[in-house]
């Protein structure tokens, strides 16, 4: 009877993940009301017009062509939904755009898609197997956080990808350096990693991931030296009282103007610290260290949204002993961070992403369970 209720759970966890998709290629899916128009538009302008490729104002008036004139009511937006992302981002854009706003947007969700279906799959220890998927991938594939990364056209398939393909080359320190370069398209979402990886002295892994940094920094210094600058003076913009942050350090910014900017740094650091202390606890455990880290880095990032939780799934995945309340608990504690208004969405987030942590860590267990085989 266990048997049969499991394959019953098997399948309807496959109708989930088949759903999500072909929900991007139906008539009735508006690739306008996501994160794709900014995208569209980072790609526009570092074709067309690319000294200005983070001006705002300039990013209106292609942004306006984009979505036929349409705008957005979300508070603080200001009509559009501006390009933020780092340079690179932009050129990866490229491609997807030429097919037009409706038919690229589709692609952008479907390539983000597969890239996170491949990335659980090499984090799982898929690329081990001789056959069958590890069970792990479906329930993390089929969560509420894929469907709001879905949803809102986001990048962090990419960023899944990278961290899985990292995890299967892990043998080959360098190789899987060179992977984790893609977990720069939001490098706001590893730097528990990247910490954990100095203090470890994994200097072979850190240079691959330094080569793929400068890959991706040379080419947009020389089409623009400036880009980065501007890149990162605009992602002060991205954190805001009323963003809807998963974060700690979102915190800081409910602090009094002048302490604001000190409160997010100081929240960050805290929050990496504690990621690190509780990875370090489970040192002779790869898949709970690496499950602490991965998840860590979405709470410890200075800017991360709801859609940012599916690494949090990825993280729960490569533990590979999470049980069924705890994929509920991240379900559910994404559907009240993306449907929410601030600062329920850090209260919460915090709360799941904690909790992952806590878990994977072995703090709420006294006796953890063995590693998955295929860590070992």
């Amino acid at each position: 009877m266990n048997e049969r209720w499991r394959w019953r759970g098997q399948v309807a966890l496959l109708a989930v993940c088949l759903a999500f998709v072909i929900y991007p290629v139906l008539p009735n899916e508006d690739v306008i009301n996501s994160d794709w128009p900014a995208f569209a538009t980072g790609a526009q302008l570092i074709v067309a017009d690319p000294q200005h490729m983070y001006d705002l104002h300039v990013q209106e008036r292609y942004q306006r062509v984009i979505t036929g004139g349409r705008t957005l009511v979300t508070p603080g937006i200001e009509g559009i939904l501006p390009f933020l992302a780092p340079p690179w981002v932009a050129l990866l854009a490229v491609p997807f755009d030429v097919f037009g706003t409706d038919l690229g947007g589709r692609l952008w969700i479907l390539f983000g898609l597969v890239c996170l279906g491949c990335g659980l799959y090499l984090a799982t220890g898929g690329a081990q197997r001789r056959w069958g998927l590890p069970s792990a991938i479906l329930p993390a594939f089929a969560s509420v956080p894929t469907a709001v990364m879905m949803l809102n056209a986001q990048l962090d398939g990419i960023v899944a990808l990278g961290i899985g393909a990292a995890i299967a080359l892990r043998s080959r320190p360098y190789l899987a350096g060179l992977a984790l370069g893609l977990t720069l398209m939001k490098p706001q979402l590893v730097l528990p990693l990247g910490v954990a990886v100095v203090l470890a002295g994994r200097w072979k892994l850190l240079a691959g991931w330094a080569t793929s940094g400068v890959a991706l920094l040379v080419p947009t210094l020389f089409l623009n030296p400036s880009w980065i600058a501007q890149w990162l003076a605009q992602t002060r913009a991205t954190v805001a009282p009323i963003s809807r942050e998963v974060d700690l350090p979102h915190f800081g910014v409910l602090l009094p103007g002048p302490l604001q900017s000190s409160g997010v740094v100081a929240l960050t650091v805290i929050a990496i610290v504690i990621v690190i202390v509780l990875a370090w606890r489970r040192r002779d455990d790869f898949a709970a260290s690496a499950a602490v880290v991965i998840a860590g880095g979405v709470l410890a990032a200075p800017h991360a949204l709801p859609a940012d939780l599916v690494l949090v799934a990825v993280a729960l995945a490569v533990w590979g002993r999470a049980q069924w309340f705890d994929w509920l608990a991240l379900s559910l504690g994404a559907v009240v961070c993306a449907t929410t208004v601030a600062p329920v969405p850090a209260i919460v987030g915090v709360l799941v992403i904690g909790w992952v942590c806590l878990r994977a860590s072995g703090v709420t267990s006294r006796s953890p369970a063995p590693a998955p085989a295929w860590t070992r």
